[in-house]
């Protein structure tokens, strides 16, 4: 379905002649010059083809030195970033950051990226101080998010103040350290699909808005977009909307009503901004037009509708729903770049893998020792090695799970450093039992 090998080919030839699109001071290094302390920002080919993701990390150990050597001709690095002062090569000149931004966005979207920030937040806990906060708010939120459905498909009217209260309260939390909700998102349960993928798509774009450096005013929009985007399910017939096998053409005639009821119930509540209405209504149109209910192009999309499109497209396909099984993290940020520039925003997926990170929290990985882990916090400064929880032995058995951080194993060969993404359908694993190992 997906032609990523023709997608991969355009990328990695345009990237031999071109920059990427940012406002960061980048110098193109060919590999003979790659030195320890440079600040990796991007590859000379997709990053779905190397062990990295091109949003960068700091060339740190001379392993690492030598994978990035073996792996590219050439790579961008970041100055600024970068430990040394006097790079080998002549900076790139600096582009617009978004290719997007002066034709195809609105003036109050172009607004809005000017005053983002990408170094206005940084992690200021650990995700074990703010853990049990996290589950709190998640638990307050999901509660609020179940109750205003409820009330849409009773006809009991709306009231958003209890889900506009958990937005700033999961506003706070992501700020501080966005990997506690991240990794909460990935608890699941098939029963309250709606309700935890309405909840899940809030945090998920929350993460998105801070990873771009949005001011907050801008992620509690963004997060309401998120948590009130597919409201109008709530008036589709049941029978459809839970249908367990294929469609027949009417029935997702009816499935995509959703998106003109949920706007029209949105339209009901002065308090609901307009972003919110614009992204219920337009959460599954696509750039290119192909999209529904209207068909709309990039220039009749907002950033808020484009933001929620992609992580509710993200958060759909690794999730277990009535009709599909889940797929791991991998596949779908493989999927989503494949359709970058087509039905997504090429520049907001970029930033999104950006702001998962090479491993996302959450994902089944396996170590060089042969243990199962499941990431559960990234490590800032080197991005290959996060802390994880083993789960599996190293003959794929489960075990009493132990909290390791895999940059101690950096300088130990066959250590627990990671080797390779799991599928997660494969092994099962139950993460309520690691969630609650976890907060002990």
């Amino acid at each position: 379905m997906y032609n990523t090998e023709k997608s991969f080919y355009r990328f990695y030839s345009y990237m031999a002649d071109h920059p990427p699109k940012t406002d960061r001071e980048l110098i193109k290094v060919n590999a003979g010059d790659i030195r320890l302390g440079m600040y990796m920002a991007y590859a000379d080919r997709p990053w779905l083809e190397t062990p990295f993701l091109f949003q960068g990390f700091l060339l740190d150990n001379e392993k690492l030195l030598d994978a990035v050597k073996d792996e590219c001709e050439f790579i961008y690095i970041d100055k600024g970033k970068s430990l040394h002062k006097q790079p080998p090569k002549t900076p790139v000149k600096k582009p617009a950051r978004n290719p997007a931004e002066k034709s195809l966005m609105s003036p109050a979207d172009k607004k809005v990226i000017r005053s983002a920030k990408p170094d206005r937040y940084q992690t200021t806990r650990p995700i074990e101080e703010v853990f049990d906060s996290a589950v709190k708010k998640h638990k307050a939120s999901l509660g609020a998010i179940k109750d205003i459905l409820r009330e849409i498909r009773t006809g009991e009217g709306i009231n958003v103040t209890n889900v506009r209260r958990s937005v700033k309260a999961c506003v706070a939390s992501i700020v501080e350290n966005p990997n506690a909700m991240l990794w909460l998102s990935r608890l699941r349960n098939r029963d309250e699909y709606t309700a935890e993928h309405c909840l899940n798509v809030g945090i998920l774009a929350i993460a998105m808005g801070r990873h771009l450096g949005l001011d907050e005013k801008a992620l509690e929009i963004v997060g309401l977009c998120g948590m009130l985007h597919d409201v109008g399910k709530m008036q589709v017939d049941p029978a459809v909307l839970n249908k367990p096998g294929r469609l027949t053409e009417e029935e997702f005639a009816i499935i995509k009503t959703h998106c003109q009821i949920g706007k029209s119930i949105l339209e009901g509540d002065s308090d609901i901004p307009k972003e919110a209405i614009e992204a219920a209504w337009g959460h599954h149109e696509r750039i290119d037009g192909g999209g529904y209910p209207r068909g709309a192009k990039a220039s009749n999309l907002s950033l808020y509708t484009r933001i929620i499109s992609i992580v509710d497209t993200y958060d759909a396909i690794t999730t277990n729903r009535c009709y599909d099984n889940s797929r791991p993290a991998s596949e779908a940020i493989k999927i989503l770049f494949s359709c970058r520039d087509s039905q997504f925003d090429g520049w907001l997926v970029e930033e999104f893998i950006g702001c998962l990170g090479i491993y996302p929290t959450g994902s089944l990985v396996e170590l060089r020792s042969g243990e199962g882990a499941v990431v559960i916090d990234s490590n800032k400064n080197s991005r290959l090695h996060p802390k994880v929880t083993i789960v599996l032995d190293e003959h794929k058995r489960s075990r009493q799970p132990l909290i390791v951080d895999t940059r101690d194993y950096q300088e130990h060969p066959g250590g627990r450093t990671i080797k390779s993404v799991l599928d997660e359908n494969e092994y099962k694993i139950d993460l309520e039992y690691v969630f609650s190992h976890f907060r002990n």
